[in-house]
């Protein structure tokens, strides 16, 4: 698969023809988390998707200053040279869900829809209202690669069993081994955007979705059930026995409500 780099050394993927998709990995992973979810599922052939790394992250280089508006601005560049005035959809899990959120109000003539999981609201982790996490364990696991990465994977991950320990070795761990651990701890410190109490009132006049688990201790549920409220065009879909890894929790529930949410975007463009 092709890398390609734009002027301000954000590292992308680009693949097929068609209608852009924009993927935004959550914080400290990278753009495999995205493709390798994303890429066998049955409609996104038909799409550009476009798989990015955020700044700090992945291969592509950390910015200064390391705060969220910064980010949002080098993105905003990335998107405009990849893609220019072309219309898009948006994908954001967690953080990457905070900034496509941020991308959908700054660029909303462009944006035709925007996907989230998991994603901030409040990037202040202590005004944040949080779920408890829980594991269940369906099969006993015996690490033999990554050991070192097996307590984190319990701590966040709900559904304990060997396929999800399998991916989460492939979607979670090659990110964090590749953050930049200085960036990534100063941005944590410039976390919230200057405008982010706008974003928590927009009524977005596009599609707009997102699934949340009640079992993430990381964003929670209840915040992102409030922006639903005042967005005509929103839709949220809460699972049970859910974490913040979602994807690897809930893996065919997200890859149905995600080929669902193109499939309305289709009938109604």
């Amino acid at each position: 698969m092709k890398e390609y780099l734009t002027r301000s050394n954000i590292s992308y993927f680009s693949i097929g023809s068609g209608t852009p998709i924009i993927f935004l990995h959550g914080l400290s992973l990278d753009k495999q988390s995205t493709c390798l979810f994303f890429e066998p599922l049955s409609n996104v052939g038909q799409y550009q998707r476009i798989y990015l790394d955020l700044p700090g992250m992945g291969n592509s280089d950390p910015i200064s200053p390391s705060t969220s508006d910064n980010v949002l601005e080098t993105l905003i560049e990335a998107i405009e040279e990849i893609i220019g005035a072309r219309r898009f959809i948006l994908y954001g899990h967690s953080y990457g869900g905070y900034l496509a959120q941020a991308i959908a109000f700054h660029l909303k003539d462009q944006t035709l829809g925007v996907f989230l999981t998991c994603p901030v609201i409040t990037a202040d982790h202590s005004k944040r209202l949080t779920g408890k996490h829980i594991n269940i364990l369906e099969e006993d696991i015996n690490p033999v690669e990554n050991k070192e990465y097996f307590a984190n994977f319990l701590s966040m991950n709900v559904i304990i069993n060997n396929q999800a320990w399998h991916d989460y070795q492939n979607l979670i761990i090659p990110g964090l081994q590749k953050e930049d651990k200085t960036f990534i701890d100063q941005l944590q410190n410039n976390y919230s955007f200057t405008f982010e109490e706008k974003l928590k009132n927009i009524n977005y006049q596009f599609p707009f979705k997102i699934m949340v688990g009640r079992n993430d201790q990381v964003v929670g549920y209840q915040e992102q059930l409030k922006l639903i409220n005042h967005n005509e065009n929103g839709e949220i879909v809460l699972l049970n026995r859910t974490g913040h890894n979602l994807m690897i929790d809930q893996r065919e529930a997200v890859g149905f409500h995600f080929d669902l949410f193109l499939d309305e975007l289709n009938s109604n463009n």
